[in-house]
């Protein structure tokens, strides 16, 4: 390491600074963000869910808000609109933040509310992906796969780049998200990775 351009001490050349927070860009500064928001949701009364720490929950006497975090992003949702308009405030205060209004998109996936139920849905997704990988003008058939088919290793010409494979396989995991219907066929498939 080395001092930084404009802060070089001549008396002491071989000293370099230390840095007192973690700085946007730097690979500890995601987990420090995390860190920071969590001890602050924590101490306004939130509750860490066991299955994932970036899950906070609050119950109040309006119902519930829950907060799910990544990286720097929050989706917050809830059962009274009093209570979000409260916390957006309420964080404003401490954090710098930007209101996007509601989720649409999160990770490819788009979220439509209606009044009863929200729909996830990853249509943009997936066509993004058949276009990606060439296969736009493919036909659709109603069952991906035959029931108790047996593939095997043997069978068929083998890829010189399995990288193409992988990535295919990959994108239909994560479509399993929203198509539990495609999880035996991606089953059979990812064995072959």
């Amino acid at each position: 390491m080395e001092q930084p351009q404009g802060y070089v001490d001549q008396t002491h050349p071989n000293l370099v600074c230390r840095l007192k927070k973690a700085l946007y860009g730097l690979k500890q500064a995601p987990r420090a963000w995390s860190d920071k928001i969590g001890q602050y949701l924590v101490i306004s009364g939130f509750q860490t869910s066991n299955a994932d720490f970036s899950l906070y929950v609050k119950n109040t006497d309006h119902g519930i808000i829950v907060i799910v975090i990544y990286v720097d992003d929050l989706i917050i949702t809830r059962d009274s609109d009093v209570e979000i308009f409260d916390l957006k405030k309420f964080l404003k205060q401490k954090f710098e933040m930007k209101d996007l209004g509601e989720l649409c998109y999160f990770f490819g996936i788009e979220v439509i509310p209606s009044l009863k139920e929200i729909w996830l849905l990853q249509r943009k997704y997936a066509l993004n992906k058949l276009f990606e990988y060439g296969m736009m003008g493919y036909k659709p058939i109603s069952i991906p796969l035959e029931q108790n088919v047996k593939l095997s290793v043997d069978e068929g010409d083998l890829e010189e780049d399995t990288t193409m494979y992988r990535c295919i396989v990959g994108s239909l995991i994560y479509m399993t998200i929203t198509r539990p219907d495609l999880s035996y066929e991606v089953g059979v498939v990812s064995q072959f990775m």
